[in-house]
């Protein structure tokens, strides 16, 4: 899933697992999606990706070349309290250092919902976990982000209706979230395709490739751009 979310868990007979809207999915391809409406609107299968993926190499050398390189992408539909979580346990860690805090804040506040798997905490479940427990499982510096984003969590059904700038200053009245992160949420749960997240790489392909141009310039594809852009950069360094 390419760091956009971190609810799904590869079994040893290679299915992907994830406990979402109070079920567990099991899938092997986007195929098993097609037939379930949740799974439709999570995967996003009602956009055309590959119109996109051709209309956005056509847009100069350097994009062509990471659309080749990494083949069509999509960008998913997740619930809004799951990503804006994940999202502050993302901040300067790894894939399974946040997969397990993921699974670990699951198991210890969330709920059963069939034998061994269970649901990611809802706000309410949340309401009364302290800085020290969250640091207690690991969750470091984010603990009071993760405090101040459940008490401001009503808020984040009304970012759906704004436009990007207000919702971007929406997530960035949480602690801790930065123009980054509430990018990604707007991304991977909003599906504002506006949004353009910086980091370390991408400020590397911006200076490198496109010096003087902003986000702008990949309109409207600026996430799907980005996206292939950032994984393109990490493949060929």
């Amino acid at each position: 899933m390419g760091g956009q979310t971190f609810s799904w868990t590869e079994e040893a007979d290679g299915v992907f697992s994830a406990t979402l809207n109070e079920k567990v999915y099991r899938i092997r391809d986007l195929k098993d999606a097609e037939n379930d409406e949740y799974l439709r609107s999570y995967f996003d299968l009602d956009y055309d990706y590959e119109k996109a993926m051709r209309e956005i190499a056509a847009k100069d050398e350097v994009l062509r070349s990471a659309v080749e390189k990494i083949g069509l992408l999509r960008i998913l539909k997740q619930d809004h309290f799951i990503a804006t979580i994940s999202f502050i346990l993302s901040q300067n860690n790894n894939i399974k250092r946040i997969k397990g805090l993921y699974d670990r804040l699951s198991r210890k506040y969330g709920h059963e919902v069939e034998p061994g798997y269970f649901s990611f905490p809802t706000k309410d479940e949340l309401k009364d976990v302290s800085i020290e427990d969250y640091r207690a499982l690991g969750c470091g510096f984010r603990a009071p982000f993760l405090v101040d984003a459940v008490a401001k969590a009503d808020m984040l059904d009304d970012v759906e209706k704004m436009d990007f700038d207000s919702a971007m200053a929406a997530l960035m009245s949480i602690k801790g979230i930065g123009p980054k992160v509430a990018s990604c949420i707007l991304i991977f749960s909003y599906q504002k395709r506006e949004g353009f997240p910086m980091d370390v790489w991408m400020k590397k392909v911006m200076n490198t490739y496109y010096p003087g141009k902003d986000k702008s310039y990949f309109s409207p594809y600026e996430a799907l751009s980005q996206q292939y852009l950032f994984s393109w950069i990490r493949e060929i360094s």
